[in-house]
């Protein structure tokens, strides 16, 4: 712990100062230059402790390195303020001593230079522009100016657009079929031999059997992706007997759940309706309907006989 918060001190003081602090990689001590810390500037310049072989420098040299351009900047700071302006007359009765020397104490006064001499100039270099480091040409021998790409490289913000988010999954849904849903039903019904319906003929005869209250759901999947039909026989040798007329799902979608969840909704309604048994019609054409059905404890019980009937 004592080494991580001197890692982040140091590196804290870089940042201060416009630099950056590169730490060694190597993770075995006395390998290579383990433990060892160096200094660059914004552009990816070497200052302080990246030599030949790596870093160099140790965490003392580093903050010793810092400290000291930290008192050198300021001592600058200070020589390059003017002096500020002689104040004007006081009225008598004051002490100028005393407000002369608060006066002082808040803001140093700078050097005095001799009639003649030249200003110092500062010896910070500031760094350059990332257009100008990267003109800089860049030996791929060296292991400093390795050190140096890679931290210059890691600064830089990334072109790249972020990865657009993978579609939500769909979640099943199995709600009332509506009269919407007829051109949703075409290609389902189809599936049954013999039936050529258009979604016009779908259309009446789904809301024929809305309107006799017959039971009806769809499941959704992002789309219609089944259907399940029902209704409520009275006979007289068991009462009322739920029937399934139709239940049937799209060849891409089976063997997912769909079909029984419909089912499901199809006990459900028909126990309200007060129905003790289920009955389920199965066309011969469909395949694995039959073993569908012995699946969820369906036993078969009879033949199913049907013709047309001509219209009068």
């Amino acid at each position: 712990m004592a080494q991580v918060a001197t890692d982040q001190k140091l590196r804290d003081m870089a940042e201060h100062r416009g630099l950056k602090l590169v730490k060694s990689r190597r993770r075995k001590p006395g390998v290579g230059d383990y433990g060892k810390f160096g200094l660059i500037d914004a552009a990816g310049k070497p200052l302080l402790g990246i030599g030949a072989q790596g870093l160099e420098a140790s965490a003392q040299d580093i903050e010793t390195y810092l400290r000291a351009s930290a008192a050198s900047t300021w001592k600058e700071s200070a020589e390059s303020t003017p002096a500020r302006p002689a104040s004007k007359a006081r009225p008598s009765g004051g002490n100028d001593d005393d407000d002369q020397r608060l006066e002082s104490a808040i803001r140093p006064r700078s050097k005095k230079r001799r009639s003649g001499e030249q200003p110092e100039p500062l010896s910070r270099e500031y760094p350059k522009s990332r257009s100008e480091a990267e003109d800089q040409p860049r030996d791929r021998h060296n292991p400093a100016a390795k050190v140096a790409a890679r931290v210059s490289s890691a600064s830089r913000p990334s072109g790249r657009r972020p990865a657009p988010a993978p579609a939500p999954e769909p979640k099943l849904l199995i709600r009332a079929a509506t009269a919407a849903d007829a051109e949703a039903l075409v290609p389902l019904v189809r599936q049954l031999s013999g039936v050529r319906l258009d979604e016009l003929g779908v259309a009446r005869n789904l809301k024929a059997a809305l309107k006799a209250e017959a039971g009806m759901a769809v499941a959704e999947f992002g789309e219609v992706v089944g259907c399940c039909a029902w209704a409520v026989i009275p006979t007289l040798q068991h009462g009322l007997v739920g029937r399934l007329t139709l239940l049937l799902v799209a060849q891409a979608h089976r063997r997912k759940g769909i079909a029984t969840a419909m089912v499901d909704k199809a006990v459900t309604s028909l126990r309200k309706k007060g129905c003790t048994r289920l009955e389920a019609m199965s066309d011969i054409d469909v395949k694995n309907a039959h073993n569908f059905f012995r699946t969820l404890n369906f036993e078969q019980t009879s033949y199913r006989f049907a013709r047309s009937i001509a219209p009068e």
